[in-house]
């Protein structure tokens, strides 16, 4: 029973170690992809006033 018991912690420990790495990572990418969404929306919005205004100065 003892053989067993050490892998079994052993194996037990790094599935729920490597769990909180996985999740950890999975919020930084998701951190990381709404803060390029937000730039991206702002500089479509800046593109899109910059070209309104360009339209409007040719008329």
């Amino acid at each position: 029973m003892k053989k067993i018991l050490l892998p079994l912690i052993l194996i037990s420990f790094a599935i729920i170690t490597l769990g909180f790495i996985h999740i950890d990572n999975v919020n930084k990418l998701d951190q990381q992809y709404n803060d390029l969404r937000d730039k991206q929306q702002k500089n479509n919005t800046i593109d899109t006033e910059n070209s309104k205004m360009f339209v409007s100065d040719i008329k």
